[in-house]
């Protein structure tokens, strides 16, 4: 949707047996290589741990957390010191009739202490530092979300790859069966020896299938692994469960939260936003900067022995750029033009959630019917295969018809496998693509799965 009591103590006795049997138990009641499989949440925070893009966004956002502070400082005192020592030469002429022609140590050191009073500049940076950490807040937003989905995608993919395994080993099992029929027929004198080749041709199919069933298992595993950075062992399947469609049913308000709460569109609008401000922070260079400056100075050495000077002075400082080659014009042109692409792509971005909702409003609405007819067309499959098989053994029905019948029932049980996994994934979309997407909903695509399957 958008939007104990107290236990009673026992004897230490009677405890202490507990623990040893249930320490039995464990140790050889259960099989030794029993592991629990993993569930959705479980692959999830596997995959929210080393995710390198996920890791990626937070670096940046700690990067960018720091061009705020890095903007105060145009607007606090700066105080630098310097200190020095070194050999001067003096040549010195025409002040007097003979010329002073003479070398010395000297040393000097000073302190500066400079208080901006006005900068334009600087104040346009302090806004740019904070919506730059609220740009990459919604870009760390974003890539969870699609971490979540892909998560998603990868989990179901490999589930429907393991039932489209376990289906093409099925389907191996039912060539078999008629295979043997047909053989036995044959020899029985009942049969001939085209049905025999016939059931062997779709013997061989299946087997066929099965091998490229398996290859796609291995796929879609090493996906997951991927995601993950480890092996993935064996993964939960789910139960038997309820479709159901968006809510509200009012595609009208799935896109308004799309625009609202979509973390991409947010980071685009954000970027224009910055983009405008760029424009304006090249304007105010021609602005005038005032300063409150002091320094301190002193120094020692000099051509006339035993000198030293002692400097202390304060000044109000204004700085009023007149021109600068046409560097001012030519940045606020180039920032100008970035913000119009910027303003161009958001408005493109805009378009492409709004589509990319109404789409995955219609598929999930959709898929909930085309699942139902997917599972009704398998079961009336499931019942003609049967009786075609049963008619086949009693002479009824040939072989053409039993191995017709078998595909068939195969390919409407591979349509509703697909049908069950693309009516998941097609929630996942909705919320993904609205930018809604929390843990929360991974958890309620979590409680569907069947906890207690081994």
């Amino acid at each position: 949707m958008i939007t104990s009591p107290d236990k009673t103590r026992r004897n230490i006795g009677v405890s202490l047996s507990i623990v040893i049997f249930s320490l039995f138990f464990c140790l050889f009641a259960l099989p030794a290589t029993a592991i629990a499989a993993d569930d959705l949440i479980s692959i999830f925070k596997k995959a929210q741990e080393t995710d390198p893009a996920l890791k990626a966004a937070l670096a940046d956002l700690e990067a960018s957390k720091a061009e705020r502070p890095l903007a105060m400082s145009k607007l606090l005192p700066q105080f630098t010191a310097l200190a020095g020592i070194g050999r001067y030469r003096k040549d010195i002429s025409g002040i007097q009739p003979e010329e002073i022609d003479k070398g010395f140590w000297g040393d000097e050191y000073s302190a500066m202490l400079v208080q901006p009073i006005f900068d334009g500049q600087a104040y346009v940076s302090l806004k740019m530092a904070r919506d730059q950490v609220q740009t990459q807040e919604a870009e760390v937003l974003a890539v969870s979300q699609d971490l979540m989905a892909r998560v998603c995608s990868a989990y179901f993919e490999l589930l429907d790859a393991k039932a489209q395994e376990t289906l093409a080993r099925d389907n191996v099992g039912f060539a078999r069966k008629i295979y043997d029929q047909a053989e036995s027929f044959l020899n029985a004198g009942t049969g001939d020896i085209v049905s025999v080749k016939e059931a062997r041709a779709r013997l061989d199919g299946a087997r066929a299938r099965l091998i490229k069933a398996r290859d796609r298992v291995s796929v879609a595993r090493e996906h997951l692994s991927i995601l993950i950075h480890e092996e993935v062992g064996d993964i939960v399947d789910v139960r038997p469960f309820k479709p159901v469609g968006p809510d509200p049913d009012d595609v009208s308000k799935w896109v308004q939260a799309a625009l609202d709460n979509q973390p991409r569109l947010k980071e685009a609008r954000l970027k224009v936003k910055i983009a405008n401000q760029e424009i304006d922070y090249n304007k105010r260079e021609r602005w005038p900067r005032l300063n409150l400056k002091g320094e301190a100075s002193y120094s020692k050495g000099g051509f006339l022995p035993d000198v030293i000077y002692r400097d202390v002075h304060g000044m109000v400082e204004l700085s009023i750029p007149f021109y600068l080659g046409g560097s001012i014009s030519a940045k606020t042109d180039r920032a100008t033009a970035k913000a119009l692409a910027a303003k161009h792509g958001m408005e493109r971005m805009k378009d492409e959630i709004i589509f990319g909702t109404k789409r995955a409003f219609l598929h999930l609405k959709d898929s909930i019917a085309h699942l139902e007819a997917a599972r009704q067309a398998m079961e009336s499959a499931r019942i003609s295969m049967e009786a075609t098989n049963k008619g086949y053994e009693i002479g009824t029905r040939n072989v053409v018809d039993a191995v017709n019948m078998t595909d068939r029932y195969v390919a409407n049980r591979t349509a509703f496998l697909n049908a069950l996994y693309y009516h998941l994934l097609a929630r996942v979309e909705l919320k993904r693509i609205t930018g809604l997407m929390t843990i929360k909903d991974l958890e309620s695509l979590n409680s569907l799965l069947n906890k207690n399957e081994d």
